[in-house]
């Protein structure tokens, strides 16, 4: 596995991607100025961080000054996926209240999250995905049916024309951890890692609901590589 702060080291980045500069601000930190329409449901921040990374380049304090009531949790060593990442903070995880899992490395703009989150309540859904029309392999997918109620999810596979935008809702804490543990059980990775979309599967089969919310590709912006940010800088 090819570690992100080596692949943005080549590419002549003195910071780890978390700290990329993006429009003169630190990656991370406007990462959580994207997600500040969630601080309107009350929303605590729980974020992961490498312990290398923290210990060097002290991105825990950055996340800190930016979000000051934000927790956070340090990973030691490299997991097996972004699922087994978010288990880390299982002690922070509230089984009884919703958790929204948000991938670190990209922005949404020109959406109202709390007006999706209460889209997805007002649905009484069990779950909910960003979603936006494409068809490239990069990315996971999500299958539905004439409802707009997700039947299947792949990740890395295009079963449909709806990728996800890295935005996981589920109503309940305690419904990612069993359908996460559930998946791990089952050794259902995808090239050696375990990844978030696939965990809504293991949901379905209990007979939850999960639904999605359509946004324009153009809304999505994917930081996970160099050159994702350069052209967002060129960009934006």
């Amino acid at each position: 596995m090819v570690r992100p702060f080596l692949v943005f080291k080549e590419a002549g980045f003195n910071y780890p991607k978390n700290l990329a500069d993006l429009k003169g601000k630190p990656l991370v930190e406007a990462t959580l100025e994207n997600l500040k329409g969630l601080k309107t449901l009350d929303a605590k921040f729980i974020c992961m961080v490498k312990r290398a990374e923290n210990r060097v380049f002290h991105t825990g304090a950055v996340i800190t000054l930016a979000a000051p009531s934000a927790a956070i949790v340090e990973v030691s060593a490299e997991t097996s996926g972004a699922a087994c990442s978010a288990l880390l903070a299982i002690q922070d995880i509230d089984n009884e209240a919703p958790l929204i899992l948000v991938n670190g490395d990209q922005l949404l703009s020109n959406v109202d999250l709390a007006e999706v989150i209460l889209h997805f309540w007002e649905r009484k859904l069990d779950g909910g995905i960003i979603v936006f029309e494409d068809l490239h392999p990069r990315w996971s997918f999500v299958r539905c049916d004439s409802n707009d109620i997700v039947v299947e999810a792949a990740e890395k596979r295009p079963i449909s024309r709806l990728a996800t935008a890295g935005f996981y809702y589920f109503a309940r804490g305690s419904d990612y951890v069993l359908g996460a543990t559930n998946m791990i059980k089952k050794d259902a990775h995808v090239n050696g890692s375990f990844y978030i979309c696939p965990v809504y599967n293991e949901l379905i089969l209990l007979q939850k609901r999960i639904g999605i919310y359509k946004n324009h590709k153009n809304n999505y912006h994917t930081l996970s590589t160099p050159s994702d940010v350069e052209q967002y800088n060129r960009k934006n």
